[in-house]
Order: C-alpha cells, then structure tokens, then sequence
C-alpha cells in the first residue's frame, strides 16, 4: 500500500489515508470473524436434524465453545500485541479461524463440532486487542470513538451477511440436503456452507499485510520494561489503581452485550417458530434488520460519542452506555409480545439499534483510562469477561429457560426478554455507578501523558 495523503496527518499521528486504511482493513477482518462465528446460528434447524442436538446444546455449540480458548489464550495473545507487531499476530490470527471454521464442515458428532468451534474461538482471541491498540495508535481521542465504531460495525455486518447467506444455504437444503464433493465423498449442505464462508477468509490474512503498523503513542504511565512478569505486574497495579472504572466498564458492556447475542441467535428461530414463517424467509428479515439498524445504532453512537467527547465531556462513552442500556428495555420486552409478524420486526429493529448504539464508545472507553503498553493486554481481558457473559451466558440461560423451564421451544421469544430485559438493567446500574471513578481515571492517565511530554 502507499502512502498518499490527501489531507495532511495530524503531529505525530499516520495520515488519514493510512489511518482509514487500517481500520477499512481491520473491519473486513472483524466482518469475516463474524461470518464465521454467527454461520451457526442461521443453520439451527439442519444441524439438530443430523446430530439429534437441543437448544441448550446449540446454545454451548454457539457460545461456550466458542469462548472456552477465547478465555484462555486472549490474554497471552494481548500481551503479545503489546510487545510485537500487531498486523503479523492479527494475519495468523484469521488464517487460524478461516481453516477451523472450514473443518466445522468436516465434522459429523456434537463433540467434533464442539472442538472446531473451539478452534476458531483460539483464532478470534488474536484479532480485537491487536486490532483496538492499532486503531488507537491511528487516531487521537477526539476521532477516536467513530474509527473504533466503524471497526465494530464488522460485528454486525458479518452477523447479518452470515444470516442472509445462511438464509440461501437453508433454501438449498430443502431441495438438496446433500452434495457430492470431490475427495470428501458426499456433504450435507449446512456442512458446504461452513467450507463456503471459512476458506475465503485465508485471502483476507493476506490483505492484512499490506497494511502499516502504526508507531505506538507512549505515555510517563507506560512501563518500560519488555519481560513479561514485569510488565503483567504493572497492568494489574494499574488495574487495581482503578478498579472500580475497569469493574464497572466491564459489567455495563458484558451484560449489554446479552440482548444483542441473544437475539443474534434466538430471533430467527422464534420468527419460524411463533409466526411459522420458513427459516429462509427469517434469515433474510432477521438478516436485513441487523444490517440495517445495528449498522445504523452504532454510527450514530459513534458520531456522538466523538461529539460529545469534542466538547469536553469525558464520561460520553459512560451517558452513552447508560441511555442505550435504558432505552433498550421496552422493546426487548416487547418483541415476544407482539401480535403480528411486522411488529415484531419493528420491535426487534429497535432491539438491534439501541443494542449496538453503545459499542464504539466500548472501547474507546477502554483506550481512554489504559496506557498504551497495556491495551492490549487490558482489552483481551475485557472481551474475554464480554464475551463469557454476552456470547455464552445469555444465550445458553435463554436455551436452558426454553428447555427446562417452560419444556416449550414456542417460549423461546419469552426467554429471550426475561434475559434480555435482566441484563440490560444489570448494565444501566453499572453504568450509572461509573461516572466518577471513570472520569478519575481518564484524567490520571491525561496526566500520565502530559507528564511525559513535559519531562
């Protein structure tokens, strides 16, 4: 790639040119991330059929596997972003979950299944922290919430891409269960689609090294030591320095989190189960919806969010987190309870926009209170506590309330708002406790950098 700017760069940041290049590449990165874990969910309905699974199984099968080496290897992987080129880390990264994303193809048992999901979790725990630290050595605080929504956008692009190419695979299905392939003999078609959406993503590892890693912006606050033991106790000294900001950061965004992934997975299902519509024809409304408005919720967070922060206000990231957590109550609610199939689009419309609305302020509030050398490592531990309560705890609480306290998989709509509406208040408590302590620790770490150029 060139360099060639077509606005001047700001002192001491890449040009913008570059900087958007960055995140352009990154969000294809992230959308790609997104076909592959969300594939699952549109493919519901075949995969139970051949493997004889329940929704509590589809529920781990989409999360907790998922999660369990996210867990694990998330934090490493920060601290390696951290201390070494972030583009080569986040390049192997998707080459790992192209090819395991591929293998989930290649499996005929839950087990078989659960372990590639596994492996394309260990993928995924290398691109967000590496991602989140270049993006926020590309653009300075004012810009900083919009290029990091953008990027976010790779969420619900790759979720509503994967539902609406699910859609197309589903409709294939219902004529052709199965298809003979070369070497590997005869496939069934819920099997190609996971071939069809993996193996791409080997291209997109490439495109990643063309992009530029961006020189790391430093602050009095950042350790200079390079060993691991020293740099890991320096994180958790800050952590603990402002323990109630990262505590409070966490559970606000995890529990908000929960409306979203729940009804990532669940709203189709309960479109094709209450209303009877086909699950083709659910994959492309639920599909479209999120496309649409998630996309929608989170620019205009974003653009406000930077507003606001242009203006002065430090906590825009906390007031955002907070209207959003309150504002997505009532049609969480009310999704389940609408009488008509238009309705409930509607409602579940309003759902996706306000559920995304506050994640590109997510990390900016995390970029803001944490120095450079540890955001990386702070990011991952917070995508892995993120993702144990959205990705895994809600939907798996949703299937087990369908499962075993309603035994009705028509309720699935009605476990979808008990936890959604829980979670969300969980979030808007946290984040109306945050204001202060996240203001303390962004000013601590403004001073952190003015000590530095001062010194």
């Amino acid at each position: 790639m060139t360099d060639t700017p077509t606005k001047p760069a700001e002192a001491g940041w890449p040009t913008p040119a570059t900087a958007w290049y960055t995140v352009g590449v990154l969000l294809i990165a992230y959308t790609f991330a997104y076909v592959d874990r969300a594939i699952l969910t549109i493919l519901v309905e075949p995969i139970q059929a051949d493997l004889n699974l329940n929704d509590t199984q589809i529920g781990l099968l989409h999360g907790f596997a998922f999660v369990i080496f996210y867990v694990s290897l998330g934090v490493p992987l920060g601290y390696v972003a951290d201390r070494f080129n972030r583009k080569h880390l986040i390049a192997g990264s998707v080459a790992l979950w192209s090819v395991m994303t591929a293998l989930c193809g290649m499996t005929h048992t839950f087990w078989q299944l659960f372990a590639a999901r596994v492996g394309v979790g260990v993928g995924e725990a290398g691109l967000s922290p590496a991602g989140y630290s270049m993006i926020s050595d590309c653009f300075p605080p004012k810009r900083r919430s919009l290029a990091l929504g953008i990027y976010t956008i790779g969420i619900y692009l790759g979720s509503g891409l994967a539902i609406l190419g699910g859609g197309l695979v589903v409709g294939l299905i219902g004529t052709t269960p199965s298809v003979e392939i070369p070497v590997l003999g005869e496939v069934r078609s819920w099997q190609l689609a996971f071939f069809a959406v993996g193996l791409p993503g080997l291209l997109v590892a490439l495109l990643m090294l063309t992009v530029r890693e961006p020189a790391r912006k430093l602050s009095s606050a950042d350790t200079a030591a390079v060993d691991f033991r020293s740099n890991w106790n320096a994180t958790w000294k800050h952590i603990g320095q402002h323990r109630s900001a990262y505590a409070l950061i966490t559970v606000g965004f995890a529990f908000l989190g929960v409306p979203f992934n729940v009804a990532l997975l669940w709203a189709r299902p309960y479109l094709s189960r209450h209303f009877g519509v086909s699950p083709e024809q659910g994959a492309y409304l639920v599909g479209f919806t999120m496309l649409v408005f998630a996309t929608a919720g989170i620019i205009c967070g974003s653009i406000l969010c930077d507003r606001m922060q242009g203006k002065g206000k430090t906590d825009a990231t906390v007031k955002i987190g907070l209207a959003a957590s309150l504002l997505v109550i009532a049609p969480v609610i009310a999704f389940p309870l609408m009488p008509t199939l238009p309705l409930a689009i509607a409602a579940l419309a309003v759902v996706l926009f306000f559920g995304a609305f506050a994640y590109g302020a997510a990390p900016a509030s995390l970029q803001l209170v944490t120095p450079n050398r540890m955001r990386a490592t702070v990011s991952a531990l917070y995508l892995v506590l993120v993702n144990l309560v959205g990705l895994t705890a809600g939907p798996i609480v949703t299937g087990m309330f369908t499962d075993y306290v309603f035994q009705d998989k028509g309720a699935v709509g009605i476990s979808a708002a008990i936890v959604g509406t829980a979670s969300a208040i969980i979030a808007a408590i946290a984040f109306a406790l945050l204001s202060k302590p996240f203001v303390c620790a962004a000013e601590a770490q403004v001073a952190a950098g003015m000590a530095r150029d001062a010194g």
